[in-house]
């Protein structure tokens, strides 16, 4: 989150143009003329029940229609036997995908956020002399977090120049050649993929991620869907000299005034963690914990649900963890429908479906480039397609904030990571925990904490924490045109289809399930707790995949 380059404007009034989609119940009418009489959207959700089911337009319309009395949703599903991912995980691991690697001595990316099996899986390197590329899938492996796949011996690497920058949008690709070209593995399940390059002396000297989705062809779909944060990554990727944050390399961007990069490409390293970006950061623990306990999952990058929608069909729960910040309009559009089809949806995250973005074709392939302004007036695309801009979601020319979706919305940077204190103690989600309202989960809240705003609230929803939170006002981080509450909130409602929507509102959810790497913030560790892997248990055991039977 950053401050747009203009003045910020003030907060837009709630838009009525469109109600919430598909069945409308039978006090929409009532709802409709409170709308037209100029009564806010803050007002009608007071003077509603909560119970009645009776929908109400969000900013632009877009949120999933709210349940009425007796709407069922997904049927409960049979419990869980065995999995794919259970016998995936009891295959012999590998520990070494995770050694250290040395730092400068080469660089590597694979060009694209996902693969599906069978398709071409090109490594792009930089760097000199001959290497080994190993193919690791990530996981549980009895502790050893990652499987050896397969190894190509004797590539050879060369020295590529540094690539010039776009000086209107600061974009920079590599445009590197492929080093190594092979096929996405086949027979393995969808999951996370790490490309690990050691020179001859068997050091790593980069790291390259990618998510191998599902095999379109396989004759059954995982009931759960994990989403990882390709876009966000990308956001936050420095290499070349600028990212949708800083201009690092004093690059010339007219069109952010030499601030940031107005355009970012996956046609280039991760400058993270050696090339495996914020994976290690904040999904990685999440991968641990469902791949350990046998969850019935497959995975895709956030943009399929742009580039390949279908791979959401036949899903019951879609969940993702971490940090999901930057969203182009087809992404959102998906999610909304999913819900809209009784799909349930879990945000174990913080900073969610923030910025609007757009995904363009680049030379590394479809949908390898993310446009994102971050300003109405510098977006030249707001004139003509003012729905489309790169802004935030929640302001003009856009008007359709992230609560009627999510539950709530992005507060603010904590100054000092804070406790999940507990609200709604009676709730499914805090069953076999022995938590009570006031209980505090030790440093459950932070990098960035969600808010609940009570005026874009859809009837119904249920608070699941409400956590005093110190914000960092001093920093550059201000949501924008709606202020920010000092409280974290989680939330959870029911959508008109019977699909239940949870949010979490923190970043660090996977860090209190699992115990791998480093889980802090500004030297602040979040403990693993028992209770919130137990919580976990709890929403995918009803929303996802169902019990497992012994």
């Amino acid at each position: 989150m950053e401050d747009d380059v203009q003045p910020r404007p003030a907060a837009p009034a709630i838009s009525r143009r469109r109600l919430l989609a598909a069945g409308a119940l039978a006090g929409t009418a009532a709802a409709l003329s409170a709308c037209g009489s100029g009564t806010s959207a803050s007002q009608l959700a007071a003077s509603a029940p909560l119970s009645t089911g009776v929908p109400y337009p969000s900013a632009a319309g877009s949120a999933a229609p709210i349940a009425s009395p007796g709407s069922s949703g997904p049927s409960p599903l049979p419990p869980r036997r065995d999995t794919a991912m259970r016998a995936e995980n009891a295959l012999g691991g590998d520990r070494r995908w995770d050694d250290v690697p040395l730092y400068g001595l080469a660089s590597a990316y694979l060009g694209a956020a996902s693969v599906a099996p069978g398709e071409p899986l090109r490594l792009r390197a930089s760097g000199s002399g001959v290497v080994s590329v190993e193919w690791y899938r990530l996981g549980w492996y009895g502790g050893a977090g990652g499987r050896l796949l397969s190894t190509e011996r004797s590539v050879k690497l060369g020295s590529h120049p540094r690539p010039a920058s776009d000086p209107v949008t600061g974009l920079v690709e590599a445009g590197w050649p492929a080093a190594l070209q092979t096929t996405a593995p086949m027979g393995v399940p969808s999951g996370m993929l790490l490309a690990v390059v050691r020179d001859s002396a068997g050091s790593v000297v980069a790291n390259a991620p990618i998510v191998l989705r599902p095999d379109p062809a396989a004759p059954r779909r995982a009931p759960v869907l994990f989403v990882s944060a390709a876009c966000t990554w990308q956001a936050y990727n420095q290499w070349g000299g600028a990212d949708l944050y800083g201009n690092y390399g004093g690059l010339p961007i007219r069109a952010t005034q030499n601030h940031r990069a107005a355009q970012i490409s996956f046609d280039r390293p991760y400058y993270l963690d050696h090339g495996a970006g914020y994976l290690r950061r904040w999904e990685l623990q999440f991968v641990r914990w469902m791949e350990r306990n046998g969850r019935d999952v497959e995975y895709i990058a956030d943009l399929d649900l742009e580039r390949n929608p279908d791979l959401v069909n036949g899903r019951r729960l879609v969940v993702m963890a971490g940090h999901l910040e930057y969203w182009s309009r087809p992404m959102r559009t998906r999610i909304e429908a999913a819900i809209a089809a009784g799909t349930n949806v879990a945000f174990l995250t913080g900073n969610e479906v923030y910025w609007q973005t757009r995904l363009e074709d680049g030379p590394a392939g479809p949908a390898t480039r993310i446009t994102c302004y971050k300003s109405r007036t510098a977006d030249p695309i707001t004139a003509t397609q003012p729905s489309l801009t790169t802004c935030r979601w929640r302001e003009a020319p856009v008007n359709d904030p992230e609560a009627p979706l999510i539950g709530e919305m992005y507060g603010h940077v904590v100054k000092h990571v804070a406790d999940w204190i507990v609200q709604g103690q009676g709730h499914w989600l805090y069953e076999g925990t022995a938590l009570r309202n006031g209980d505090a989960l030790v440093n459950l809240v932070g990098q960035e904490y969600d808010a609940f705003f009570p005026e874009l609230a859809n009837p119904g929803t249920i608070l699941l924490a409400n956590s005093p939170v110190e914000p960092d006002l001093g920093s550059s981080h201000d949501p924008g045109a709606y202020p920010s509450p000092p409280f974290h909130n989680a939330t959870v409602y029911t959508a008109q289809s019977g699909a239940t929507v949870v949010a979490a509102g923190t970043f660090q959810w996977s860090w209190a399930i699992d115990h791998y790497g480093d889980r802090s913030y500004h030297g602040v560790a979040t403990p693993v707790d028992a209770r919130v892997s137990r919580m976990t248990r709890n929403l995918f055991d009803r929303l996802g995949d169902g019990p497992l039977t012994p």
